[in-house]
């Protein structure tokens, strides 16, 4: 009999160790739905330790899902990409179209996951990670490991300044995402696409036309588009107009200069085209513009 009940036990344990635990589980609910037209919040938060069989698949979901994996490894389908996922790496998971997340069955994860919302949630991760995978190494696990803890003690606690701390712990985690591996001042950048945004920054009145671009990065006119979109969201000609309006505000608070000199200065072909974009890119026409902020 002793046998049999010692049986029981170890297999009553067994499946008790299989099954997905969650350490820590937090949920907020805000109590104003307009919060996030203006500002980022947390709707729920924890750790988990997966079993084998673990295994989520939405369609569609409110807000953005942030996974950490702090050890073992898994996979996560999201905007048509299977991607693995393994420990000290974050992947963002856009739950606006259909997504999935599972552990790999040899080695289950355990993952420390949030889910943010605020306002224009998916172009903020467009901003972060350009049009590639949503998935980044953490290159200080205890730093982000730390992090977690901060929000579960926000989550806890709900003092009555949680909207201001779950917001302000939002932009350090968009912050651990974007620099993940680089040193303090070191550029992200692929190096093809550094040495060009240099050039033309040094020079934002040239014209930089797609030839010469190409001559620069060494590869061919396409794929430098490509580079731009992927990782600056933008196309070159954008860019080099928002260097060149930065140029112009420069010229317009620092000389006396007639907007006919400046618009020259800068690349622009004519007074027009530069009111124009200027308009375009700060909301107020130049002339406007050097009034109210040359005081």
């Amino acid at each position: 009999m002793d046998k049999i009940r010692s049986c029981l036990y170890k297999t009553r344990m067994a499946l008790l160790l299989q099954r997905t635990r969650f350490p820590e589980s937090h949920q907020y609910v805000l109590p104003d739905a307009a919060w996030t037209r203006c500002a980022f919040t947390v709707l729920r938060a924890g750790k988990v330790i997966t079993a084998r069989d673990h295994h989520i698949a939405r369609d569609c979901y409110p807000g953005q899902d942030i996974l950490y994996c702090a050890a073992g490894r898994g996979f996560v389908s999201s905007e048509g990409r299977i991607l693995s996922v393994g420990r000290n790496q974050l992947i963002w998971i856009a739950n606006e179209t259909p997504h999935a997340h599972w552990p790999d069955p040899s080695d289950p994860w355990t993952v420390l996951w949030v889910r943010i919302d605020g306002p224009n949630c998916a172009a903020i991760r467009r901003k972060v990670f350009g049009t590639g995978a949503t998935r980044a190494t953490i290159s200080a696990p205890k730093d982000i490991e730390r992090w977690f803890r901060n929000l579960f003690d926000v989550l806890r606690t709900r003092d009555v300044s949680v909207d201001l701390a779950l917001n302000h712990l939002v932009a350090e985690l968009l912050h651990f995402i974007t620099t993940p591996s680089s040193k303090q001042g070191e550029s992200r950048l692929p190096a093809p696409l550094r040495t060009i945004v240099s050039k033309m920054r040094q020079a934002p009145e040239r014209c930089w036309h797609a030839e010469e671009l190409a001559s620069v990065t060494g590869l061919s006119a396409a794929q430098t588009r490509r580079l731009f979109q992927r990782h600056l969201q933008i196309s070159p000609r954008r860019w080099l107009i928002r260097e060149r309006i930065l140029m112009a505000q420069k010229l317009l608070l620092e000389s006396d200069a007639g907007l006919g000199a400046i618009a020259e200065r800068c690349g622009f072909c004519d007074v027009y085209h530069f009111s124009r974009e200027f308009k375009r890119s700060t909301g107020t026409a130049p002339r406007t513009w050097r009034r109210a902020e040359g005081n």
